[in-house]
This record gives C-alpha cells, sequence and structure tokens, in this order.
C-alpha cells in the first residue's frame, strides 16, 4: 500500500465549500493511481448532466492509513479531499452527500442546484433547497368546484307549531338564513318547498329557488316574506300548506328531483338537504313505492348521484322512517333538531360536511399517477388517499380532497394548493 496518513470523514469548513463550489469537477487526491474518474454519491455517477461529477483518487483501503496528507478513503474506497464525501455513509449523523456537490450536508442544505431534489433549487444566499426550477413551474391551473345542495324544506301546516316564541317555520327560515350566508362561497344552494299545496293533496314539492352560484341572497330572498302562518293554498305570505288534504310528500318531493338538470353535475357533488317536521302522509307513498326511502334510493342511483342529508326538526318525528331515508340517501344517518340551536347546528354540521373540497384540473391529464399535490408551497407531498389525501376522477377531471387533508382547507389552514405533474415538487408562490 502507498504511505501517508488515513483519514474519516470530517467537518466541512466554510474554506472547503467555496472552493468545492468553485471548482467542481476537481482533483481531490492523486492516492495510489494515476488515473481518476468522476464518480457519484453512493457509487453511481450523479443523475443530469454527465460533466458534473468528482474527480477521485486510486483505490485506498478505508480502514488503513493509505491516503495522502489532506485526503481520507472514501468508504466506496477511493481518496478524496478532507470535507468532500462519495457516499452519505462519508458523513456524519443526520448527514447526507450532496448529489452535485460531494460535500456532507445537513437536512436542506445545498451548496449547488444538483444537490437539491426535483422541483427545486439551492438558494445561494441561505445555502438551503427552496421551490423552483423547470420541473416545479409545471403547475396545472385548478377551479374550486362548490357542490350544489337543493334545500329541500318542509311547508307542511304543521310547521305553524310553536318552537319558543316563534314557528318552526319562522326558526327554519333563520337558520338557513345563516347557514347559506355563511357558506355563500362554499357551496352553490337552490330551494324547494313541499308540498305544492295543489288541489287533491300529496303534490310533490317544487324548485322555487334555482341552483346557482353565490344564490343566499335569492333564497332569503324568497324566503323573507312568508309567514310561518298556515292557508288553504299556501298563498303568501300565508305559505304553510293547510288545505286539509295530505300534505306530506317527502318521497314524492324527492322523487321530483330525479334527473333535475341542476342537480346532474358530474363535475360537482351534488346534495339535497331535507328540512322536515314530522313523517310523510301514508297516503302519498303509494304504498312504499313513492315513500321518502325510495325517493333517496332514485336520486343517490342516477348515473351522477344525489346525496341526500336528513334534518329532523321536531321531536315529532320518527327516528327510525328518518334514518331510512337518509341511509337510502347515502348518508348513512339523520339529524335530530329539537330547538332554534338545535337546527343551526345541524344545518351547519351537513354544510361544512359538504363544502367544497373538490377541485377541477384545467389540463389533460394522461396519467393520474403523475400528479403530486402539495399544500403551502411545503415539499412534503399530500398523498394519493381516499381517506386522508386526494383521488382523481379522469373522466371528469375532479381532483377531490378527502379526510384531514379537506379539513385542512375548509378550516383555512391551507392558503396555496400546488397541483404538479410529472415532477416532485410543489411551485413558490
Amino acid at each position: 500500500m502507498c504511505g501517508g496518513r488515513g483519514h474519516h470523514a470530517k467537518p466541512t469548513t466554510a474554506a472547503d465549500r467555496s472552493w468545492l463550489a468553485a471548482a467542481l469537477p476537481v482533483l481531490l487526491a492523486a492516492g495510489c493511481s494515476s488515473g481518476t474518474e468522476p464518480v457519484g454519491p453512493d457509487g453511481g455517477r450523479p443523475d443530469g448532466d454527465a460533466d458534473v461529477g468528482i474527480e477521485v483518487g486510486g483505490p485506498c483501503d478505508p480502514a488503513a492509513d493509505d491516503c495522502p496528507a489532506g485526503s481520507y478513503c472514501s468508504v466506496l474506497g477511493r481518496c478524496i479531499r478532507d470535507g468532500s464525501c462519495l457516499d452519505s455513509r462519508d458523513c456524519g449523523t443526520g448527514e447526507h452527500c450532496g448529489l452535485e456537490s460531494f460535500v456532507c450536508l445537513g437536512e436542506n442544505e445545498c451548496r449547488t442546484h444538483g444537490d437539491c431534489g426535483p422541483g427545486f433549487i439551492c438558494d445561494p444566499a441561505t445555502e438551503t433547497c427552496v421551490i423552483g426550477g423547470a420541473c416545479g413551474d409545471d403547475e396545472f391551473d385548478t377551479t374550486r368546484l362548490a357542490p350544489n345542495m337543493m334545500i329541500l324544506l318542509d311547508r307542511s301546516g304543521s310547521m305553524e307549531g310553536a318552537m319558543g316564541a316563534a314557528t318552526r317555520w319562522d326558526v327554519a327560515k333563520d337558520a338557513v338564513r345563516q347557514v347559506t350566508e355563511a357558506y355563500d362561497d362554499e357551496i352553490r344552494f337552490g330551494l324547494a318547498t313541499f308540498s305544492a299545496c295543489l288541489p287533491g293533496g300529496c303534490s310533490p314539492g317544487t324548485i322555487v329557488v334555482p341552483l346557482a352560484e353565490h344564490n343566499a341572497s335569492a333564497v332569503n330572498g324568497f324566503l323573507d316574506p312568508l309567514a310561518g302562518r298556515g292557508s288553504p293554498t299556501g298563498t303568501p305570505p300565508d305559505y304553510l300548506c293547510d288545505s286539509g288534504d295530505p300534505e306530506t310528500s317527502t318521497g314524492r318531493s324527492l322523487l321530483a328531483l330525479v334527473g333535475e338538470p341542476t342537480l346532474q353535475d358530474p363535475e360537482r357533488a351534488n346534495t339535497v338537504l331535507l328540512i322536515t317536521d314530522g313523517a310523510e302522509t301514508g297516503e302519498c307513498t303509494d304504498g312504499g313505492a313513492s315513500n321518502g326511502p325510495a325517493g333517496a334510493a332514485a336520486l343517490l342511483g342516477q348515473d351522477t348521484p344525489v346525496e341526500t342529508y336528513v334534518v329532523g326538526f321536531s321531536r315529532d318525528v320518527s327516528a327510525d322512517a328518518l334514518t331510512a331515508v337518509a341511509v337510502a340517501g347515502g348518508t348513512e344517518r339523520y339529524y335530530q333538531a329539537d330547538d332554534a340551536g338545535g337546527l343551526l347546528a345541524a344545518l351547519s354540521t351537513i354544510a361544512s360536511r359538504v363544502a367544497s373540497c373538490d377541485f377541477r384540473i384545467d389540463a389533460d391529464v394522461s396519467d393520474p399517477s403523475l400528479i403530486h399535490v402539495y399544500f403551502n408551497d411545503e415539499p412534503t407531498q399530500i398523498p394519493p388517499d381516499p381517506a386522508n389525501g386526494w383521488t382523481y376522477d379522469e373522466t371528469t377531471g375532479r381532483l377531490s380532497f378527502h379526510g384531514t387533508a379537506c379539513d385542512a382547507i375548509l378550516s383555512g389552514e391551507v392558503g396555496d394548493i400546488d397541483v404538479v405533474y410529472d415532477c416532485e415538487g410543489p411551485v413558490l408562490g
């Protein structure tokens, strides 16, 4: 073996960093061989430009003292200059070998752009990897897709019943006002009331305010002048239907919404919010063919499914009957509201569940596996996960967030969503 002193990896000094950054590729040590060759970390040539590399000396024994002064034997068995590395095993605990600078670096440190991963570049002022680079600039434009929610509100005569100092109808109006105003940016609201209060009874409900963006003012503008008093024909301002005929036509009213064009938007989530204070009238169910569960199941079974959320707004409701409607409508349970506070809480909970965590990717995606998603310019990816990450619908181009990822969006924690294609790394700014 050649003479000289053996060295272990040493901490990189500022002078070492400056020398290496300015001189790569560089001959670090002649070692025992007259030849040199470029070698990358972990024994391979670094990714990228074939001219990028570090010239190293000849073979050596990492366990022996056989490299010239000022150099040491890498774990890969080649003599290299003190302060440099060929492999992360040449570095200390918590350090790694730079992909291009071949110096030992701490987490997120860099000396050249090549030390950083895809989608990142090296900031020379801080010597840290920051978001940027040509790959990281390849970001999809996304459009938030506010879901559709048709409120289906019971106007039967029983809504004149007292709830505190007001009628159930007036309490319901106030709760609808608060929720639609609170979620006006996140949900596209519409309003239907049932029954239609036509002669003979059992008439299905009708849409009185069509679905639209930022529709709270239209919904509440319709409801404002309507009093919680009954009349035989439900003629405003006495809007409640007190005809004497069977009028709680829940199932028929749900069935009337099957095929409703504004609820058949394949890009968006589509929902119905049923608010009722009692059981549907048996004469209106056609022996079960037109009852609440049948209507909810028909809505859910469409090519573009519509889920039904259910709120029972009275102690008089049948928990079993309303649960059956919710289960058939794909929402598992109904919400019980016994007073004004309970109704507002129920509507707010449902709105928060429905509020938009859906986005449209405004580009062609040939391979969804190449989508990478990041929040707030952080380098940690949001995983493709239907429980707590995201899913992508190739048919509609809809990117949907779920679980904790959706919660973070709705809570306001997420100020920036980066959807990057065919490279890993968010886009700065």
